[in-house]
């Protein structure tokens, strides 16, 4: 995975959370928040928020929890992990941002997008997890508990390996990731997620939504996402849940092209 050199890890204490972020220098260019989903760090969204390094201040961060950032004992509830992203927000006085999320970082950049004193430029999220999670069954907690733990018994190398075995690109990125998080974490999976137009009943920006082919996705159902004059809706061929993952290019080109469509540089 190429890292811009600019890039350098830093901590901030935020909302009572000791966060790790990573960041380029500051400037006075737009700035790109970039929030990884559940189980993952900011490396696995590195790839895609590296694109827009030229032309954005780009800020990727650690959830609680989640890779290099505190694992308080709570504080996974929706309203907190928000409070979260808006407090580093604030700390690092990010005007205006666009907000790019995946999954979980979805849930959180949409709540924080809504607030007011934000007005954040353009919004896209990466198959907000709520449709999924209203398909997973009751064992889902039971079987969260029992990979975290096999997750922190095993060696990198073996994680590492099962994620190739699937034929995944990003197999040490995500086997890291998956080493770092904490059992805490699992408060998560305990309070799920709210639909999306509960969370926001109409998009707070120009908004772009990524869902997955529903020929490896079916939990997706349209009536359940902002209609198409509210928003852009694009569904990736051959993608599941990690939609970049899953499909890098398209992905890129699509955000490129909604960031033009919108104004904004690409």
């Amino acid at each position: 995975m190429q890292i811009p050199e600019s890039w350098r890890s830093r901590h901030a204490t935020v909302n009572g959370c000791r966060h790790h972020y990573v960041t380029g220098e500051r400037t006075d260019r737009r700035t790109v928040v970039v929030a990884h989903g559940f189980t993952d760090n900011w490396q696995c969204l590195a790839p895609l928020a590296a694109t827009f390094n030229e032309t954005y201040d780009v800020v990727l961060y650690d959830a609680r929890g989640h890779g290099l950032s505190e694992a308080p004992a709570d504080g996974y509830d929706a309203a907190t992990m928000a409070d979260d992203l808006a407090a580093l927000c604030d700390h690092l006085d990010v005007e205006r941002p666009v907000f790019y999320g995946h999954s979980l970082g979805a849930d959180s950049v949409l709540r924080v997008a809504c607030r007011p004193d934000f007005n954040p430029r353009a919004l896209v999220l990466e198959d907000h997890p709520a449709q999924l999670f209203a398909v997973l069954g009751d064992d889902h907690l039971h079987e969260k508990q029992q990979e975290l733990e096999a997750w922190g018994t095993a060696t990198h190398e073996d994680v590492r390996q099962t994620f190739e075995q699937r034929g995944n690109a990003f197999a040490d990125a995500l086997a890291t990731a998956r080493k770092q998080v904490r059992p805490a974490i699992i408060g998560v999976t305990r309070r799920g997620f709210e639909p999306l137009t509960d969370t926001a009943p109409s998009p707070p920006c120009p908004s772009l939504l990524l869902r997955p082919d529903p020929d490896i996705a079916p939990y997706t159902n349209p009536a359940r996402d902002w209609t198409d004059d509210d928003a852009v809706r694009h569904v990736v061929e051959e993608a599941g849940h990690t939609v970049f993952r899953n499909a890098p290019e398209t992905c890129r080109s699509l955000v490129r092209d909604f960031f033009e469509e919108n104004g904004l540089p690409s």
